[in-house]
Parts: structure tokens; C-alpha cells; sequence
């Protein structure tokens, strides 16, 4: 007996509405996978769960079912029908109308093969809808498809072309004055705008297309008579759409579109759309129209350089921009550390000026007066490393800073960051639309930020400069500027602002003449920069949109485990013929250290070459769990059996059996990579001496250490670290000469701390006989800008020691000051550092009378005065604000 289904019941509830969301998409999932795997018997429990959970779509079950039951006929013989299970077939005739009862005539194997994949084609198609429906019931897509729901596709053109006619003929209008042309130009793009938004939405929460309604799309996208910010806009809806609910109609619409498609940014969107799609087509991949297209497309790379080109470009530029959040951190630090000096120098130079110090104390400040120190700032606010037209000078000096456009043109994203806190700033953002608008001066909110500043020339372009980031910058700033009119940036601006522009401020701002001065590159460059505009804008979108889990975004990980970053790495360029291209990226993404994309485009690839080795086992390196570093000990050890003699292979085992805390396979491979000690220089050789040197000491191997301290601590007295390391193991080696150890430690610590000791005992002195100060504060201050250069780690190291020796002399209350500031150097990395360090040193300390319970005490108080000077701290700001 069939199973009868309740589509009667409903919901009032919205967080179980939210579950079922989640639920029968799901299901739906699960359906297309056995539809496409033609396992039609399985898909029962799929279809009762679907009925009893998505009351609301009556209308698609009864397609669904009929589209189901004509392909199960069509895929079986006669003799398989009949054996088919009742329950089964009793359960999708139900919702089959007599009417509707199919007849599949008998067939070839061939015309049969064909007919049912053509069925699994309609009943995708179906899926589509149900999908897009079951998303439009609640969240963005209820709201774009509510928007957007009074568009007519085949009107779409026509509108958008009556736009274009009607600024043409206000233009050709000489009857109205400025203000008037202005006013009704305003009235003009801000009808403009909405219209385009509806568009959009409509574009973005459409469920399958068919032939006509895809024709009459890329017409209107095509089309000369279509502005192109239009037509940009409606290809993104169509990737967002298509990649969100994956549809081979608008997949295979966005290729037609990039190689159809003369306007520059259309191609880019159509390109960078078609690919990103291309990731999420789940099981797909096996169905006709899908190896169709994939085959197409491979004999379209073989004979078209260029396209192919333009894939390797794309996917180069999308590893970079993905990445280039941590990669500007790096660069940002390394930046701090070449100014840290420069920094410290003129503070110091700032707080003398600040006391009236004379001369004399400016020479117990260690100021020198020089009048050729450059007060130019190392990051230079224009690009002085290119020629006049824009061409890289190969002649510049390659130690220059990299100024904003190198450092944006190399990929590195420095204005992420600022980004987000300009869109924290504004609703503006809220909106879907907003993330994929083009950047132009009449852009409505640009005009309104306009509206709020003087010197509008100067501004216009600051907006202009801004959007060759992306245009979310130039919009992020835009909106700054119209929520705060009265904190207007002016400092943003002030390198945009032209020395031989004497116009009057006031004076209105000629747009075409501002864009063309800044957009006027040489072509290749011009491509270059579009697509790496519209990446950096998806990669702002996929970070930052509020509902960026609700709809495609290339940081997702598909089915497969893939990110949709990784475009080559994705069914469509499964060929043979791509294999040297993913290897190709594989090496790039390698050489600027993207682990991810390394890994992904190896996958599957026979690792039985060096270079195959060295990239997998730097990949598991990354990965910095255990079981990885394993493998990548694995890996590395397969090289050496290649071949042997490999400095580079030896320094990353070192590392690995470091972190995997292997001390005797560390020391073994240690004195292999010694061997070639002739080939490090003076300074590699240190280093690669002092880190064994601190993980032995971390592994109580004291015994082995203390000779190699010493010989650092001789070659190197210059290092504080190769100093600490010694005077650690001074303490803690033990023995019958441990109390000699102790007066030699106590010595070395007296004269690391010597300066800030003689200092305080001298201020103290000083303060109680009434004298003054002045002198004393200017040799604190010294004595600060030496230590903001010192070794923190090596600091925090001898603070160390110095509570470690006031426990042993059971002097508890005076390893409270130095453990104190171990603590606080600790606490922002790993706040179980020190205290594992007292766990571990409690084995020896119990020796000198140190019970555990003392060294909790002294833990817990450290950490209460830690908690209560960052409270404190906190205060001081708070009433400063």
C-alpha cells in the first residue's frame, strides 16, 4: 500500500523553519546525487522527507514525481518495471493525474540512453526552482526574490535601452541650464539605479532559465545599446546565482558572454564567473552536457593561447588576493621592523625636545645633531619607481620602500584592512547589490559625498585613485564621508591633491577628464587591473558581507574538499592536457608559500620526483599537527634516498623533528647537516647553533648544552640569546659545582640588569635628598630606547633566571617582579608557557626546598597582579577617551 504524506501542516515556528531550510536543502542535494547516479528505487525516504517538510511547494512535487516516474520507465525494460517494487511505483503514481500516466514506447539502447538522459536534464531543471525556492522562503533570497519579482527578463532591454536614450537626449537638451541639467541628470541616475537593482535581485534569485529567456539575457548583456555598469552588474547576479544554485544553462551562458563580449570589465566578470561556477558543480561533472562543455573547452585552450593565458592569469591572481591578507600583515611587519630604529630615534629626539633638554643632556641622551638625516617618510606616497609613462624604472634602486601602487600591483591587498573598518562605518554594504557595483563618478552616493566637501576636484580624485583598488574602496570611503561630514579624512586625500591645479576648489569637477587622467594605461596593464579589482571586491564580499553563508563565496569548501578558489583544480580542467598547467600553479603557488592551493593542485598527481617530495612535505609542514610533520618527515627522507646530499632537505627535517619534539633524531640529523658547514656563511651557521642550542636546553639536555653555550656566548658575547641560554643552564645544570654555577649566574644577571638597577637605586636616592631629576629622567629615557631594542624573548629568558635563583636563595616575594614580567611577554602568545616552564622546573627545584604549592601561590599572585594592571590600564584609557 502506498504511503500517504501530510502536505497540510505548517510551521509557526522560525527556528525550526531555519532547520528545515538547512534540511531540505540538504535533501535536495541527496536527490540530484541519485538522480544523476540514476539510483532512481533510492530516492524514496528523499521524496517523503521533502513532502513532509516543504508544504509549500505542491506545485513542483507533482513535476518532480512525474519527471521522476518517466525517467524510472524510460531507464528500465519491461521486465525491470514489473519487478519494480510496488511501494515504489505506487508511491510516485499517486501524484501522477491519470491524464498524466506515461507510456514509454520501447526504444534502442541508444534512443533509450538518450531519452533518459534527457529526463535527468529536466528533472534538474526542476531542482533548480525547488531549490532557489526553498533558499527564497526566508533570508537574502527572500528578500532579492521579493525585490526583484516584478521584472520581466524580456522587458529588461528595452527599459535599460530607454535609460540610455533618455541621458542623451538631456545632454542634447540646451534648453536648461546647468543646475537644471544637473538636477534632472541626478533624477535620472537615481531612478536609473533602482531599476538596476531590481535587475539584479531578480537576476540573482531566478531559478532555471530556459533557451529563450538565456537568449534574451545575453542579448541585453551584449547588447551596444546596454550601458556597460549594467551589464557588469547583471553577470555578477548570474555567477552569484549559478554559483550559489548551480544551473549548466547560466554556466554555460557566462562563457558565451566572456567570449563573445567586447567591453573589457564585462569579459572579466563573465571570465572570473564561468570559472568560479565552474567549482561548484558538484556530481555534475559526469553528466553529457557537462563533459560536453569540459571537452569543448579544452580543444578551445588548445587552439586559443589567449584564453588559456587569461585562465592561468585568473587563477594566479586569485591565489594571491586569497592570500594576501596574511601576506600584508608579513610585509606590514617587515616594514615596522626596518622603521623600528627610525621610530625609536625620533621619539627620543621628541621627548629631548620635550624636556628643553640642553646640550649636555642631549649628550647623555646619545642625540647627534644631523642635518642630513632625510625627514621623508621611508613609505613614499607616490610612485617614484615609474617612469613618466608609467613604466616600470628597472634602474630604480630595488632597497627602496615600495610605495602604495607597488605594493597593490604586486597583489598585496594593504587596503583590506582599512576596508572593513570604513564598512563598519555605513549601511551601505547591507546591501547585496552595493558589493558588485562598478565604480563611477555619477554613482549616486558618490555625488552625495561630493555634496559634503570643498575642492571637489581633489576628492574626485582620491575616489578615482581609491577604486584601482576595487570599487568597494572608493564606495567605502564615499559612505566615511557622507555618515562623519564633519570628520572628514582630509589626510586621505592630500597625495591626490595636484601642485599645478590652481582651479578654484569650488569649482565643479570634470569627471571625464578625472577618469580618463587616471584610468589612461597601456592595455595589458588595463587588464591587469580589472581583474584584479573585481577579485579583491569578491574578496571583500566574501570576508565581509553580513550574509556571505547564505550565498557562494570563494573562500568556500566545496564537496570535494576543494575551495572554490582553486578554479584548475575543479572538474572542468580534469583533461590531460591541463596537467602541466596545475603543475605550473602548484610550483607558483610553492614559491609564494600558499600551502592550500599547493596542495589542491597536487592532489592526485604521482609523487615519485624530488620536486614532488619537496612540495608535499613543505605542504605538511604547514599543517603543523603531528601526524603531518610525520608525513613530511616521510617525504623528506624519500629525497635523500634520491639523493643524498641535500643541505635544504636536512634544514627542513630539522624543523620537523623540532616541532615533533624528536631530540635524538634532531641531534642525529644536526651533525648530517654540519657537513655542510663549509657552504653556510658565518652567520647562518650561528643561527642554525643557536636554535640547537634552545631546544636542547627546552628538552633538559643539559650536559650537551653547556659546551655550545659557552662557545656561542664566546663567538657571540654581542647575543643576548646565546647569553640567556648560558646563564639558564648555569642554574639548572646541577652538580657539585652547582653553587659556583649560581654565583656565576648571579654575576651575568647583575650585569644584564646593571643599567636599570644603578638607574632606579640612583633616582631613589636623588628623589629622597630633594634633588633635581631632570638629569636622571633624561638617562631613564635612554636607558628605555636601549631596551625597546633589546632580545624581548632573550629578556624574558633572564627574568627567568632571576626568579629561578630567588626561589632556590627561598626568596619568594623577589621572583615576583621578574616572573611577573615573564608572564606579561608570555600572555599575548601562549599564557600555559610559563606556566608548563614552573610544571617542568619543579622536578629540579623540589631539590632546593621548593614545594608545588609555593609555586602556585606565585602563579596565581603573578596572575591577579597581571589581571589587575590591565584593569587598571583599561581605566586609564577609558577616562583619557
Amino acid at each position: 500500500m502506498s504511503e500517504e504524506v501530510n502536505l497540510s501542516e505548517e510551521s509557526n515556528n522560525p527556528e525550526e523553519d531555519v532547520l528545515d531550510q538547512d534540511f531540505l536543502l540538504e535533501k535536495v542535494d541527496e536527490m540530484r546525487d541519485l538522480i544523476h547516479q540514476q539510483r532512481f528505487t533510492e530516492c524514496k525516504p528523499i521524496l517523503v522527507a521533502i513532502f513532509e517538510n516543504c508544504p509549500n511547494h505542491k506545485q513542483y512535487m507533482r513535476r518532480l514525481m512525474h519527471g521522476l516516474l518517466k525517467t524510472v520507465l524510460a531507464n528500465m525494460s519491461l521486465l525491470q518495471c514489473k519487478k519494480l517494487p510496488d511501494d515504489m511505483l505506487g508511491f510516485l503514481k499517486q501524484y501522477v493525474k491519470p491524464s498524466e500516466e506515461l507510456d514509454i514506447p520501447e526504444m534502442t539502447p541508444e534512443a533509450r540512453t538518450k531519452f533518459v538522459f534527457g529526463a535527468v536534464s529536466e528533472l534538474d531543471q526542476l531542482l533548480v526552482d525547488i531549490e532557489m525556492d526553498i533558499r527564497s522562503d526566508q533570508g537574502i533570497f527572500k528578500d532579492l526574490k521579493k525585490q526583484g519579482e516584478a521584472i520581466d527578463i524580456k522587458e529588461v532591454k528595452p527599459t535599460l535601452e530607454k535609460f540610455v536614450s533618455r541621458e542623451a537626449m538631456l545632454f542634447l537638451n540646451h534648453d536648461l541650464s546647468k543646475e537644471e541639467q544637473d538636477q534632472a541628470s541626478a533624477r535620472l541616475y537615481q531612478e536609473w539605479e533602482e531599476y538596476r537593482e531590481k535587475i539584479f535581485d531578480r537576476f540573482v534569485s531566478s531559478g532555471y532559465w530556459n533557451n529563450e529567456e538565456r537568449a534574451v539575457v545575453k542579448d541585453t548583456i551584449l547588447s551596444p545599446t546596454v550601458d556597460s555598469l549594467t551589464s557588469q552588474l547583471l553577470v555578477s547576479a548570474i555567477t552569484l546565482s549559478a554559483a550559489t544554485v548551480f544551473d549548466m544553462g547560466k554556466f554555460t551562458l557566462l562563457y558565451d558572454i566572456y567570449r563573445l563580449a567586447d567591453d573589457d570589465e564585462v569579459k572579466v566578470r563573465a571570465l572570473l564567473g564561468w570559472l568560479l561556477v565552474s567549482t561548484n558543480c558538484g556530481s555534475y561533472e559526469q553528466q553529457p552536457d557537462f563533459r560536453s562543455f569540459a571537452e569543448q573547452l579544452t580543444e578551445d585552450c588548445k587552439n586559443d593561447p589567449d584564453l588559456l593565458a587569461e585562465i592561468i592569469k585568473a587563477q594566479k591572481m586569485l591565489a594571491v588576493t586569497v592570500f594576501s591578507e596574511q601576506k600584508s600583515i608579513d610585509y606590514t611587519n617587515d616594514i615596522m621592523a626596518s622603521l623600528s630604529k627610525r621610530f625609536l630615534d625620533d621619539l627620543r629626539d621628541k621627548v629631548a625636545d620635550l624636556l628643553e633638554a640642553d646640550e649636555d643632556m642631549r649628550n647623555i641622551f646619545g642625540i647627534e645633531d644631523d642635518e642630513e638625516t632625510s625627514e621623508e617618510s621611508p613609505i613614499r606616497s607616490d610612485d617614484t619607481n615609474t617612469d613618466k609613462d608609467g613604466i616600470p624604472n628597472l634602474d630604480a634602486d630595488i632597497e627602496s620602500p615600495l610605495s602604495m601602487d607597488e605594493m597593490m600591483d604586486k597583489g598585496i591587498d594593504i587596503l583590506l584592512p582599512q576596508f572593513k573598518m570604513l564598512r563598519d562605518q555605513t549601511e551601505f554594504f547591507t546591501h547585496l547589490y552595493n558589493w558588485f557595483m562598478p565604480f563611477y563618478l555619477k554613482n549616486p552616493h558618490i555625488t552625495e559625498a561630493l555634496g559634503f566637501v570643498d575642492e571637489k576636484r581633489k576628492f574626485c580624485k582620491a575616489f578615482c585613485s581609491t577604486a584601482r583598488s576595487c570599487p568597494a574602496d572608493a564606495y567605502s570611503l564615499a559612505n566615511l564621508i557622507v555618515s562623519h561630514p564633519n570628520e572628514i579624512p582630509e589626510n586621505i586625500v592630500d597625495c591626490y591633491d595636484d601642485p599645478e591645479d590652481e582651479e578654484d576648489g569650488s569649482e565643479s569637477a570634470d569627471e571625464e577628464e578625472i577618469v580618463k587622467e587616471f584610468f589612461n594605461e597601456p592595455e595589458e596593464h588595463r587588464a591587469k587591473r580589472i581583474r584584479i579589482n573585481y577579485i579583491r571586491n569578491l574578496m571583500r564580499f566574501s570576508k565581509f558581507y553580513t550574509a556571505k553563508d547564505e550565498i557562494f563565496n570563494i573562500f568556500d569548501e566545496l564537496d570535494d574538499d576543494k575551495p572554490a578558489y582553486a578554479v584548475l583544480a575543479g572538474p572542468l580542467f580534469q583533461d590531460e592536457f591541463f596537467d602541466k598547467y596545475r603543475m605550473a600553479i602548484a610550483r607558483y603557488s610553492f614559491r609564494r608559500e600558499f600551502p592550500d592551493l599547493v596542495e589542491v593542485m597536487l592532489e592526485g598527481v604521482p609523487c615519485d620526483t624530488l620536486e614532488m617530495h619537496f612540495m608535499k612535505g613543505w605542504v605538511c609542514m604547514q599543517k603543523g599537527d603531528n601526524h603531518s610533520l610525520r608525513m613530511a618527515v616521510d617525504h623528506f627522507k624519500k629525497m635523500l634516498k634520491i639523493k643524498p646530499d641535500m643541505k635544504q632537505v636536512y634544514l627542513q627535517l630539522g624543523t620537523c623533528y623540532r616541532n615533533l619534539i624528536q631530540v635524538d633524531e634532531y641531534l642525529e640529523n644536526f651533525d648530517k647537516l654540519m657537513e655542510f658547514k663549509d657552504s653556510f656563511s658565518e652567520e647562518e651557521l650561528f643561527e642554525l647553533k643557536l636554535d640547537k642550542l634552545k631546544f636542547i636546553v627546552m628538552n633538559n639536555r643539559f650536559e650537551e648544552a653547556m659546551p655550545l653555550a659557552y662557545e656561542l656566548d664566546y663567538t657571540h658575547p654581542e647575543n643576548q640569546m646565546a647569553g640567556a641560554l648560558l646563564t639558564q643552564l648555569l642554574i639548572k645544570i646541577g652538580g657539585e659545582h652547582a653553587e659556583e654555577n649560581f654565583q656565576k649566574a648571579h654575576q651575568r644577571l647583575d650585569e644584564y640588569f646593571a643599567e636599570v638597577n644603578e638607574l632606579f637605586g640612583s633616582f631613589e636616592k636623588m628623589k629622597k635628598a630633594g634633588k633635581d631629576t631632570k638629569n636622571m629622567m633624561m638617562q631613564a629615557m635612554d636607558l628605555f630606547f636601549k631596551m625597546m631594542k633589546n632580545d624581548k624573548l632573550a629578556e624574558a629568558y633572564n627574568n627567568y633566571s632571576l626568579g629561578l635563583l630567588a626561589l632556590i636563595e627561598h626568596q619568594p616575594k623577589k621572583a615576583m617582579g621578574p616572573f611577573f614580567r615573564v608572564y606579561a611577554y608570555y600572555v599575548e602568545k601562549d599564557e600555559n608557557v610559563f606556566f608548563e616552564a614552573l610544571k617542568e622546573d619543579y622536578k629540579w627545584l623540589k631539590n632546593y626546598g621548593c614545594s608545588y604549592t609555593d609555586l602556585m601561590i606565585i602563579y596565581n599572585q603573578v596572575v591577579a597582579e597581571h589581571q589587575k594592571s590591565q584593569e587598571e590600564i583599561k581605566k586609564y584609557a577609558d577616562k583619557s577617551e
